[in-house]
């Protein structure tokens, strides 16, 4: 059975005190956990509390807005970009054609040597390169170009792609030969008349393949996932530590 958004259902006599809310209920061990890399690319690092509480015992954040412009901004890329070659888009992107815009991928299980449980990742692509050697090239679009700190954060979303893509669920593995960001980054206004855009530069940046990183990573995560009680929070989360001291349920 497969856990994640809504894991280990809770057992009879179970309350909604903040131990219950940071234990998993006894049982067997073996599960199968479901990640999105937009979690293991961000909440990770945000919370590892609140990572927890999301996958392991179905309790997501509340729903914060998203700014409204940045879907905008990236609906427009794709539909700009899609169908056309890569390498005239920004020098340095890999030689094939852009396709595949908001593609649902989902891997099959994978686990672990000395391990019950398994990991599944589904999340949705941003775009893919049919590459000319007919491998393909993930690519995240970003507004704002990425700073230094932030590439391996962002690496472990696109190798989570990568590994959905060539241990898909169902159907053939596609072989992923690179993965990048396209990045808008927007620092001019312009008007003409009643018309008017926001402009700026594309940049390409190539992040490295670096699949035995990545699993170690992953392993990292299913460690996490399998203890009895959450970890303790960051010490700088806003959900774990409200402003008046009080500590979240």
């Amino acid at each position: 059975m497969t856990k994640g958004t809504g894991a280990r259902p809770r057992g009879p006599g179970s309350t909604t005190s903040r131990r219950a809310v940071d234990r998993v209920p006894e049982g067997p061990r073996a599960a199968t956990w479901a990640l999105s890399p937009t979690d293991i690319t961000f909440l990770w690092d945000e919370c590892p509390r609140c990572f927890y509480k999301k996958v392991a015992s179905g309790q997501p954040r509340p729903w914060a807005p998203f700014p409204k412009v940045f879907g905008l901004i990236d609906r427009a890329m794709k539909d700009f970009y899609l169908g056309r070659p890569a390498e005239a888009v920004v020098p340095g992107m890999p030689p094939g054609v852009i396709e595949g815009g908001d593609r649902w991928v989902k891997s099959a299980p994978i686990v672990f040597p000395g391990t019950t449980a398994a990991i599944v990742i589904r999340g949705r692509v941003d775009v893919l390169v049919r590459c000319d050697d007919r491998t393909v090239a993930v690519v995240d679009f970003k507004t704002g170009g990425p700073r230094p700190v932030d590439i391996d954060k962002y690496a472990r979303q696109l190798h989570a792609y990568a590994l959905a893509l060539e241990q898909p669920s169902v159907g053939p593995p596609t072989d992923v030969s690179a993965l990048g960001l396209l990045c808008f980054s927007p620092d001019r206004f312009e008007t003409n008349g009643q018309d008017a855009a926001v402009t700026g530069g594309l940049s390409w940046t190539e992040v490295p393949l670096h699949r035995p990183a990545f699993m170690s990573f992953l392993s990292r995560v299913l460690a996490l996932l399998d203890e009895p009680e959450a970890p303790p929070p960051s010490i700088d989360c806003r959900w774990c530590h409200p402003a008046d001291g009080a500590h979240a349920a």
